[in-house]
């Protein structure tokens, strides 16, 4: 038996500045965050003032269509104060969107300033009209989202009553020299 070093056990390897969203639904995203230690105490050393004070924001952008299109670049499509906690759920993002979250604060010019960003994630489209702002899906949406019918068949396999997970067995029947390894058993 070997000991475990107590730094394994340390909580400072998930002290991480994190900002992660999750695809809920077509219309709804789960977003988390973490700020580490360290960056807390950055900032608030540089501002001297507490958290709430600096008015922690979350906002959400709408990614652009294709790589390197400015035309879309850093469209905001809704900011928000952070809500109490490490988590929260936002609605009303329109299906088939691809977007990505700033945390930040916003400074006493009513600049935001960004702290963390997020991956992209695009929610998936819907077939209902009820949850899709337009009501419509074109046709190579439909083709890309239908679900279509699998037939599986099921097929019977034969066991090996000498193999189990993790090793091979050797039969009890077996001779003895049948079980050494090497040579010529004759």
């Amino acid at each position: 038996m070997s000991p475990i070093p107590t730094q394994a056990l340390s909580t400072e390897s998930f002290d991480r500045d994190t900002l992660q969203l999750l695809v809920q639904s077509p219309s709804v995203l789960f977003a988390y965050w973490q700020l580490s230690t360290r960056t807390a105490r950055l900032i608030h050393e540089h501002f001297s003032a507490q958290w709430k004070a600096l008015q922690p924001t979350l906002r959400i952008y709408a990614a652009p269509e294709q790589e390197g299109d400015d035309s879309q670049r850093d469209r905001h499509i809704s900011q928000l104060p952070l809500p109490e906690g490490n988590s929260c759920f936002l609605s009303g993002v329109l299906p088939g969107q691809s977007c990505y979250a700033d945390l930040g604060i916003v400074n006493e010019l009513g600049q935001f300033l960004s702290l963390l960003r997020s991956n992209t994630v695009q929610t998936p489209y819907s077939l209902t009209s009820k949850e899709d702002s337009t009501g419509t899906l074109n046709q190579e949406q439909l083709e890309t989202y239908k679900l279509a019918p699998v037939s599986l068949k099921l097929s019977h396999t034969t066991t090996c009553e000498y193999f189990s997970a993790y090793s091979v067995y050797t039969p009890k029947s077996a001779y003895a020299a049948d079980t050494e390894s090497g040579g010529d058993t004759d």
